[in-house]
């Protein structure tokens, strides 16, 4: 059997005189690509079936940390490493509360006088509101204007009067200056509390010497 060029050859014209170049002859091969074993015989009428692979896909993981400098330089000191650490010890809630209570340095103390006038004024002033005093009684350590306001008060009582008598619960006296102070506490009313403020002055009007309440607010 005689290969491809040789087929050519024979059944090529013969030239005339003129030389003609040589044909040239392109021999193509067709792969067919199965997925079948090379063994496995084929039924007719059916088609190569397609084998499904699995594939697994990686995402790449979030960076959790700041990418490292080129310039930056790390050392590990051993010595340091070993080096216990410092106990940090931490204050108790009792301790800060110890602290709050206790008076900054440098604050003027309020005077033992101004604290007991502003006692004895609030406790004169819940008891007017009860009707339980006259208000007239209250012109020794109230201004005019504040004796107006009380009655005013007791003519339009509360709503919370009718939870029964109240009682003054807590004082306090803050300094403002050698002549003035801010007063502010609570009182009860059966299950209830509620909260007054108010500011005393000294000396404010010749007829009283002492201190004075020269501003009130009752809730």
């Amino acid at each position: 059997m005689g290969s491809v060029e040789d087929t050519c050859r024979r059944n090529r014209p013969a030239s005339s005189g003129n030389r003609t170049p040589p044909w040239t002859v392109n021999v193509g091969v067709s792969v067919m690509e199965t997925n079948e074993p090379p063994d496995t015989p084929r039924i007719s009428g059916t088609s190569p079936r397609p084998h499904a692979e699995p594939h697994c896909f990686l995402s790449r993981a979030a960076p959790f940390e700041p990418p490292l400098s080129s310039t930056t330089v790390h050392t590990w000191d051993p010595v340091a490493a070993t080096e216990p650490r410092p106990v940090v010890h931490r204050t108790s809630v009792r301790s800060n509360r110890s602290r709050r209570r206790t008076e900054p340095v440098g604050r003027p103390v309020v005077p033992a006088d101004a604290r007991s006038s502003a006692d004895r004024a609030m406790r004169m002033l819940i008891e007017v509101i009860d009707r339980r005093r006259s208000a007239d009684q209250l012109s020794v350590l109230f201004t005019t204007p504040m004796i107006d306001l009380v009655r005013t008060i007791v003519r339009n009582p509360p709503p919370g009067r009718r939870l029964g008598f109240a009682a003054v619960h807590r004082v306090h006296v803050v300094y403002q200056s050698d002549v003035s102070a801010e007063i502010f506490g609570s009182y009860t009313r059966g299950p209830r509390m509620f909260a007054f403020a108010g500011r005393i002055e000294l000396a404010v009007d010749p007829r009283r010497p002492g201190w004075t309440v020269t501003s009130l607010r009752v809730g």
